[in-house]
């Protein structure tokens, strides 16, 4: 198994040296072995919980997905509604575009992109939406 160097910053030397001792005490392996153990490890139970994580929706993903869902499809009409800035918009809606839960459909035909006017527009794509159904 090729295994990447992991390793926990932000941590106080004294605390540093504390957690590779007690490693080497629990003969639990290198940092690395034991931060991929524990990474896995919560991914698994999240995923019990949650099913699908890429499908699962924090608070603010879900009330996204709501406002599209209800009709508000360009990204002005987003933030206005769920009352996010629009730099926080755009960052959940690239995640959730990434993810698979919303997509994009360009407005306007081929004149009205010589002319710069097709606009983006989201929709709650039907994968997701047989999926919560």
């Amino acid at each position: 198994m090729v295994m990447n160097n992991l390793r926990i910053s932000g941590l106080t030397r004294k605390l540093r040296l504390k957690f590779a001792r007690a490693l080497a005490l629990s003969n639990a392996g290198t940092q690395s072995q034991w931060l991929l153990i524990q990474i896995n490890r919560f991914i698994r139970q999240q995923e019990a919980m949650h099913g699908d994580l890429l499908l699962a929706l924090t608070a603010e993903d879900q009330w996204l997905v709501e406002v599209v869902a209800s009709s508000a499809a360009e990204a002005p009409q987003i933030v206005e509604k769920t009352g996010f800035e629009a730099e926080t918009v755009a960052e959940l809606l690239a995640d959730l575009v990434d993810r698979g839960v919303l997509e994009i459909r360009r407005q306007g035909g081929k004149t009205d992109q010589a002319r710069g006017a097709r606009r983006p527009l989201y929709f709650v794509t039907e994968k997701y939406q047989t999926i919560t159904t």
